[in-house]
């Protein structure tokens, strides 16, 4: 069984001892990124396969050691069994008391700070983006001081977070973020530090970052953070900074090298224990297949005097004994203690990722069995499709990874982690959904799997016991983002050789398919020039079509940058029980220029409001056809309709719509038609009451109907009315060969990204339509309810406050003018191709 402490010697341990080592931070840059600096260890050798990794911790009890190593002390059981906090990323040992597997998590990918709760289900869990950012990587986070008293106080904590981002071709930074408003408020440079990998935090003083272009560990104090919480941050521990626009670099843990490829690090008191990808283990080494790149988990002294040059811990020396058996590639540092058999004393194993065959493991470090390995998920294609790469795309890329895992957390005896198909290092942005795993350690089930728009991998995965609260926007956003191309980058396609007669066509097609799960079958006649998995086959080079989106993307000539993307929720309201809506600021003269970034600006284009039942609504839609939005048919069945509108014939050539409320251009008027009276129970049921929009709010309302091959051009909606409403879409019958396109630039200039909206039907949006924006249908017909709504009551009809609203009679035939501000209405006659058609007269329309 694990040793025990008394509560003094407990106390001891806990107790922060901050050893202040005196800062070496380097300036030396030849504008080659080669730092020139003893401190640094440089190696000419290739990077092993530019992973990107790193988690940091918040726990405001990590200690710092008060005694020194020595000779021969660092066996696995002194590490594990003296309880020492250890800091990894997105895993506490020991794990705090509190912790619970339905912790939320914070998740970084290439280019997303992502919020996920693991309760729920598959739609119903809690989820939104903190933030975005191009170009560079996101590998880690941990949380800033001095900002737990943010006035704000949305569900209490922190609201700045420092981000590790490597940005290309410039040193490494930090960047502030605030996760309330998702913006950016600072960037500082980690001097020298190229490509890292891992940032963690440890107690109120120190931060450790991989930096895993020299092979070194850089311990950098804790920047201030930005007005109006620098003091603050710097009373609870920052340090000012020395240089302006410079973290203060307190050490540089040397030890290891570039052939390393220093993934991780867990911080111990006394050690830095990391993952490396295994010396000699570079690209060309891997191409011609002589190193298959094993990875241990090792470790350096971390209290060694400056002048001393750092050194990998070993056997002889230290008693430490490396973990070489966990796989290939490998991510990931958790510490968890099994005592699921209560027979016997419990075992303390490594928890991590196996990232060559995309599984997750465990290998007993402490207890019975010292040394077993174990499998705990496998990745299953068939079960996950999503895991399943383009075809032509794993083919191409040639390392013996089909599957690739990455980003690792452990919390209440649970493992998260990322898991994706497997792309070269340099094309891993080109990946545009992860699968984010839950397994329970104990039964070793897999409790669910998501899929995640990632954006590129998971590259770590952080728990609230590392990151402590995080103060969360006032309104979550349920908008996912998938960008397309990726800057246009080419991808790598490869097909099979067939051979062209039937009988060598038959076995060239077998051995190749072998190979991929058998490499012995490349030593076969051929197989080299004929197998893609034995770096033959027909090689081209492609444009990115990485997914499902980007492959419906293809189908129309519009260019699309990216594709929004709607969370299942069903809270169709703010906490205070009014409708979500957009600011109505965005769509002003003024605000509407400053909408130009996709990322940046998302948030003020569209909103996500919740998912609604429909399938009412459907069947009635479906039972009229497309012929029951024709004016003749609607003027047939008694509903008013309007004629010479100007416009709909420019710019929705096929389109029809049942109008059931509309307005002058100024939004003085409001005009209720027949057909409301038929649909407004049923709507006020299904789409007013849950929203919160009351009849007397709305300006327009009406079903507009896009049959096969219709298509709306671009333009911005204008005049007083789009100013003052939102505009509400509520999918009602939809498909994936709709294209809700949207300008994020004002003209169309060459930086003028396209965003493809795509919801599902019941999946109601705000869309900001001062914002230019056209739709495209390739496929059957598409009919949304749209609804464009005031803040405040336009008319009182209880208080007979009715001068805005006037009721239509059936059949009545109204005209809207360019120039003119009300409908023209009054005749009951309309007009066809075969002359005027007659109705019976009917009396004025009564404005009540």
């Amino acid at each position: 069984m694990p040793t025990t402490t008394t509560l003094s010697s407990l106390i001891t341990l806990l107790l922060p001892i901050i050893i202040i080592i005196g800062n070496v931070g380097v300036k030396g840059y030849d504008g080659r990124f080669n730092v020139a600096s003893t401190t640094i260890t440089e190696d000419s050798s290739d990077d092993t396969s530019g992973d990107d990794d790193g988690i940091n911790n918040n726990n405001e009890d990590a200690t710092e050691s008060t005694t020194s190593s020595s000779q021969g002390s660092w066996t696995w059981s002194n590490i594990l069994e003296s309880r020492q906090t250890i800091i990894a990323n997105g895993n506490i040992w020991p794990a705090p008391p509190d912790e619970s597997s339905l912790d939320c998590l914070v998740l970084v990918t290439r280019n997303q700070i992502m919020w996920h709760c693991p309760s729920g289900n598959e739609t119903s869990h809690e989820r939104t983006i903190l933030h975005r950012g191009n170009p560079g990587k996101f590998r880690g986070a941990f949380m800033g001081l001095g900002s737990d008293d943010d006035e704000r106080k949305l569900g209490g904590g922190h609201s700045r977070m420092w981000l590790l981002h490597s940005p290309p071709k410039e040193f490494d930074q930090l960047l502030e973020l605030d996760t309330v408003t998702g913006e950016i408020l600072q960037r500082l440079v980690i001097d020298g530090c190229i490509d890292g990998h891992d940032a963690v935090r440890v107690g109120n003083s120190r931060v450790f970052i991989v930096d895993t272009r020299h092979g070194n560990i850089i311990e950098i104090a804790i920047p201030p953070s930005s007005h109006p919480y620098t003091q603050s941050s710097i009373e609870a521990g920052a340090e000012v900074l020395e240089e302006e626009g410079y973290v203060n670099i307190v050490k540089r843990h040397g030890g290891f090298t570039q052939a390393d490829h220093v993934n991780n690090v867990a911080v111990h008191p006394d050690l830095l224990l990391s993952n490396l990808h295994g010396k000699g283990a570079l690209r060309r080494n891997i191409a011609e297949a002589v190193a298959s790149s094993p990875t241990r988990l090792t470790a350096l002294d971390r209290t060694a005097p400056e002048e001393e040059e750092g050194r990998e811990l070993d056997s002889d020396r230290d008693g430490f004994e490396s973990i070489r058996n966990v796989g290939t590639w490998c991510h990931g540092i958790a510490f968890w203690e099994d005592d699921t058999d209560t027979s016997s004393p419990s075992q303390i194993k490594l928890i991590s990722l196996d990232s060559k065959s995309g599984a997750a493991v465990s290998v007993v470090l402490v207890g019975p069995k010292v040394g077993t390995r174990e499998v705990l998920w496998e990745p299953d294609e068939e079960r996950h499709p999503v895991l399943r790469p383009p075809e032509g795309v794993a083919r191409a890329y040639n390392n013996g990874a089909k599957v690739f895992s990455k980003g690792l957390a452990v919390q209440g005896g649970v493992a998260y982690f990322g898991v994706s198909y497997a792309r070269a290092p340099h094309l891993r942005a080109t990946v545009p959904e992860s699968l984010l795993v839950a397994v329970d350690l104990k039964t070793k089930e897999e409790l669910w799997a998501r899929v995640v728009r990632s954006n590129g991998l998971i590259n770590q995965i952080l728990t609230k016991s590392y990151l402590g609260d995080v103060q969360l926007p006032d309104e979550i956003s349920s908008v996912e983002l998938t960008h397309h191309g990726v800057g246009g980058k080419l991808v790598a396609y490869c097909e099979d050789i067939v051979a062209k007669d039937e009988e060598n066509g038959a076995r060239s097609e077998v051995i190749c398919k072998t190979a991929y799960e058998d490499p012995t079958q490349c030593h076969g006649p051929n197989a080299r020039a004929l197998c893609c998995a034995c770096m033959g086959g027909a090689r081209r080079q492609e444009p990115l079509l990485a997914g499902k989106l980007d492959r419906e993307a293809m189908k129309i000539k519009d260019f699309v940058n990216a594709t929004a993307t709607f969370v299942p929720h069903h809270q169709c309201r703010d906490k205070n029980g009014l409708a979500k809506r957009l600011p109505l600021e965005m769509k002003t003269k003024s605000k509407i220029v400053t909408i130009t970034d996709i990322d940046r600006d998302l948030n003020f284009i569209v909103k996500h409001l919740c998912n609604i039942n429909v399938e009412p609504i459907q069947k009635l839609v479906a039972d009229m056809g497309d012929e029951g939005f024709t004016i003749e048919y609607q003027h047939d069945g008694n509903n008013a309709v309007i004629t010479n509108r100007h416009g709909m014939d420019k710019f929705k050539p096929g389109c029809d719509a049942i109008t059931l409320i509309f307005s002058s251009k100024r939004a003085d008027k409001v005009y209720h038609f027949p057909w409301l009276d038929g649909w407004l129970s049923m709507l006020r049921e299904l789409v007013l009451e849950p929203l919160g929009i009351p009849l007397n709010q709305i300006l327009r309302m009406q079903l507009a109907n896009m049959p096969r091959g219709s298509d709306i051009g671009f333009h911005r909606d204008t005049n007083a009315w789009v100013q003052m409403g939102h505009r509400t879409h509520i999918p009602i019958i939809t498909h994936p060969d709709v294209f809700f396109l949207a300008e994020t630039m004002r003209d169309m200039k060459e930086d003028n990204a396209i965003l493809r909206i795509k919801s599902n039907a019941g999946e109601v949006y705000e869309f900001n339509n001062a914002k230019g924006h056209a739709v495209r249908n390739v496929g059957p017909s598409r009919v949304h309810l749209i609804i464009d709504w005031v803040d405040d009551a336009l008319y009182d009809e209880e208080k007979g406050d009715v001068e805005k609203l006037v009721k239509l009679r059936p059949s009545e035939v109204c005209t809207h003018p360019k120039g003119i501000n009300e409908l023209q209405c009054g005749g009951f006659a309309l007009e066809t191709n075969d002359g005027l058609k007659e109705t019976n007269d009917s009396p004025e329309h009564e404005e009540l």
